[in-house]
């Protein structure tokens, strides 16, 4: 099993994220993508990669949120210069129900399409969060892409997955499924080679309130075997190789 999705250079999770590392590698993962947010998350991100090379990897993004174009230009010119460590980009996306101002979504909408760019340059996959803002994504991706790109604890319906699903977007499924119609629902139209799991650390904890852990992949497997009628070891099995076919993961 591979998390491919946890916060761990996050300034509130990386002051334990070796005790994190140390229960997955105990728990039989076998290796975890860290995601980034902001420029200073940076440095604790590629720590981990020097610390945990083989088991640990890292992905470099920006903030849905935000609109500093400079961060986002000094984020990008790390991940060209460092583009030998990094397998994808990430997390970047689009959240109207965060950014409600017409403007700033443009904005939102400029930054999004430089990362599909990047991401079709460098060949990198794209990890996507979108809510509320599926339909812009799909566009973008239409207009700008092709590329590889992990939708992120996707909310949008079922038609907007299909859509992503025919742009050859994987859909990563967070912990939330133990206690989510929607994610429920959605496993149900996907096709087995487009799923992929992730932690969300230090979100999207299986049970309200519970803080979300890298080895809680776990769950999701377990959760997702009794939804698809299959044993866990073989759709570990399934899941492991879809991820091996988005991110390129070698000892560095």
């Amino acid at each position: 099993m591979i998390d491919t999705h946890a916060h761990l250079s996050r300034w509130d999770v990386y002051n334990h994220a070796d005790e994190l590392i140390s229960e997955a590698r105990r728990e039989g993962l076998l290796a975890i993508i860290n995601v980034t947010m902001r420029f200073n998350e940076i440095d604790n991100a590629l720590n981990l990669v020097s610390k945990y090379g083989g088991f640990v990897y890292t992905a470099l993004g920006y903030d849905y949120g935000g609109f500093n174009i400079r961060e986002v230009q000094e984020i990008i010119k790390v991940i060209n210069e460092k583009r030998d460590l990094i397998v994808g980009i990430g997390e970047i996306g689009l959240d109207y129900s965060v950014v409600r101002d017409r403007m700033l979504r443009e904005i939102s909408r400029h930054i999004f399409t430089k990362w599909i760019l990047l991401a079709r340059d460098l060949g990198l996959p794209l990890i996507i969060h979108s809510r509320d803002a599926e339909d812009d994504v799909i566009r973008l991706l239409n207009r700008y892409g092709p590329v590889k790109c992990v939708m992120h604890a996707f909310s949008g319906s079922k038609e907007q997955a299909m859509k992503l699903l025919e742009l050859g977007c994987y859909f990563s499924i967070p912990p939330t499924i133990t206690r989510s119609r929607q994610k429920r629902d959605l496993v149900s139209i996907l096709p087995l080679n487009r799923i992929l799991l992730e932690s969300d650390t230090p979100e999207l904890g299986p049970s309200p309130g519970e803080e979300s852990r890298p080895v809680h992949i776990k769950v999701t497997l377990m959760e997702l075997s009794k939804i698809l009628n299959m044993n866990p070891m073989e759709l570990g099995n399934v899941i492991t190789e879809n991820t091996l076919s988005v991110f390129r993961l070698g000892r560095k």
